[in-house]
């Protein structure tokens, strides 16, 4: 066995990154029980045995104990076979010398992770050889680099899919599962004519814990705080990690508002106990919202809403609980304000469109462009985008902008490459999920292009995870006469949202964009790295394109080009620019 590449580890079970037992971590179940030969078994045995089966890549040469002496790889002794004289080199050779007396022989109970890395050094040749799978130094089977990649995607899928709906600092729900149960658990008081209690919770003064100690400490106030959260509630209640240091919980079959009201106190007295944080002493306080069904509302989107405004009040004194009240409710701006505000900024021109180059990893090479815009208020400067889409989705004018930025970007992009400025380059165009459902945006599309002189071909549709998952048959239908057209479809900010990857993979989908939050710590995080990865080959598993966004570090783009990402945006690249500072970076970058 010394002249044997063996490789041999102690038995273990490994676990996913939840700390769940998976079985599926070792090659046990891997290997394909390919019967083996004898060393004295003749090269016409061999023939044999690979003529009766098109689909085995090699056979394995045990001794009497069934221990692995060698393997014959099918490729190889078919090559030797049709080299002149190459049957009668055979014909009386045994087994033992034509086989291969170093093959790679891994235990069944040896980690996938570590298979994967040994087929995956270029130095060897066993990713093309396969290998043997051993108990008790016994043989039990055949393995290939393929079937091995196999089991490690089908792990992966396992973590992804519980990633979508999963927080990943804390292992909390997400915002999507809270959501998904908060719903279910609505259905179920109204059946049974139960109470139930929505509470929404910030930590005080929190962002004074990341800047005056640092993130890595904010990070471990959460975590802490999360597991605080986890020993008080039920099993049948939730908490969820809605993002930042935002909280929410959902509380079943409770008797009586001032139930609820008492969990709320336990949970503000649990988090005042002080923290201990990799040597700091961290005193920290809360806020709580809360509402229930069916005393203050009936419906999902009144009580989130009713349970903000509960929230806000509480932390106005902070470490205060604030049962919801009408006089809590919090004025909103009327439709037709909101209206006349956004056409008006379109008419005054206070709206603006700014681009930001995608680029290729591998080439550097300038992909497209993804156009984002901006409103430059009189008197308040440029308001968040984010504030401007949701004023224009409250309002129903979200189809204004996307029409505005259509027709201005194309122009500009028409007006680049008249200027011999930039040749195949695509641009990139945020829309939301409504704008896909409502029937308008194809013919917008078509407009904007025909009077710009450009093509369907040119153009990619971004659309976020939520707007992408709620889309209906009509909707899909949509997606794939815009593909018919030439258009890409983009599922922006993947990993915020909660995506099924089955679904996925039917839905009319051409390039996956990683949130910059799974970018962030790649190359010095392990367990990030390792979820980007995953998701890289699980997009491409499904023939997808993957763009990195906020690249901002040339170790985060080291990482995503040695890994395998396609594309990537961020400010080591560029921030967003307006369209003169564009023309200057298209001139410079030529």
């Amino acid at each position: 066995m010394s002249a044997l590449h063996a490789v041999g580890l102690n038995p273990q079970v490994d676990t996913d990154p939840f700390g769940d037992a998976v079985s599926h971590d070792t090659l046990a179940g891997v290997a394909l029980p390919v019967p083996p030969l004898r060393p004295s078994s003749s090269a016409v045995t061999v023939l044999e045995a690979f003529a009766a089966d098109d689909s085995l890549y090699a056979i394995a040469v045990v001794d009497d104990r069934e221990v692995p002496v060698g393997l014959i790889n099918r490729f190889k002794f078919l090559e030797t076979l049709t080299q002149p004289n190459g049957r009668d080199l055979l014909k009386n050779r045994p087994a033992a010398m034509i086989m291969d007396r170093a093959p790679l022989i891994l235990d069944e109970h040896t980690p996938i992770d570590r298979a994967s890395e040994i087929l995956s050094d270029n130095t060897t040749k066993y990713i093309f050889d396969g290998f043997i799978v051993t108990r008790k130094s016994r043989y039990v089977g055949l393995g290939t680099g393929y079937s091995l990649m196999r089991r490690l995607t089908e792990r992966r899928q396992v973590s992804l899919a519980h990633l979508a709906y999963h927080d990943t600092l804390t292992g909390l729900p997400n915002r999507q599962l809270f959501l998904d149960r908060l719903s279910q658990a609505l259905a179920s008081a109204a059946r049974n004519h139960r109470r139930i209690a929505v509470l929404s919770l910030d930590l005080d003064r929190f962002k004074t814990v990341n800047d005056e100690l640092g993130h890595s400490i904010g990070d471990l106030l959460l975590q802490q705080t999360a597991e605080r959260f986890r020993s008080l509630i039920r099993a049948q209640d939730t908490v969820a990690r809605l993002g930042g240091d935002e909280f929410a919980f959902v509380l079943t079959e409770v008797a009586a508002i001032e139930h609820a009201e008492m969990v709320a106190e336990k949970l503000l007295a649990m988090v005042r106990q002080p923290y201990a944080l990799d040597g700091h002493e961290v005193r920290t306080s809360c806020s709580i919202g809360l509402v229930a069904f069916p005393d203050h509302a009936e419906n999902q989107t009144t009580l989130l809403r009713m349970v903000d405004d509960a929230l806000y009040s509480a932390k106005r004194t902070r470490n205060a609980v604030q049962r919801y009240s009408t006089e809590m409710a919090r004025p909103t701006s009327s439709g037709p304000l909101l209206f006349n505000t956004i056409r008006r900024a379109i008419e005054l021109k206070q709206l603006e469109v700014h681009y930001q180059p995608i680029a290729e990893l591998h080439t550097g090479a300038l992909y497209g462009l993804e156009a984002l815009v901006r409103w430059l208020a009189p008197g308040s400067g440029f308001i968040p985008t984010n504030e401007l889409i949701q004023i224009a989705e409250e309002s129903g004018l979200i189809s204004e902008i996307t029409d505005f930025v259509c027709g201005r970007s194309m122009r500009q992009v028409r007006s680049w490459h008249d200027a011999g400025l930039i040749q195949g380059v695509r641009l990139s165009i945020n829309v939301a999920g409504s704008e896909v459902r409502d029937g308008v945006l194809l013919p917008m599309l078509k407009g904007h292009v025909r009077s710009a002189g450009l093509t369907m071909s040119m153009i990619d549709i971004e659309l976020t995870e939520s707007g992408l998952m709620h889309s209906d048959r009509d909707a899909t239908q949509l997606l794939s006469e815009l593909r018919q057209a030439g258009v890409r479809i983009l599922v922006d900010d993947f990993g915020t949202g909660y995506s099924s990857l089955g679904r996925l993979q039917r839905l009319p989908v051409d390039v996956l964009k990683i949130d910059r939050a799974f970018i962030e710590d790649v190359g010095t995080d392990p367990r990030q790295g390792a979820l980007v990865q995953a998701i890289v080959m699980m997009a491409h598993s499904l023939e997808l394109t993957v763009v990195a966004e906020g690249v901002e570090t040339d170790v985060q783009r080291e990482f995503l080009k040695a890994h395998g990402c396609d594309l990537y945006q961020g400010y080591l690249l560029s921030r967003p620019l307006a369209a003169d500072d564009m023309q200057r970076f298209l001139e410079a970058h030529q």
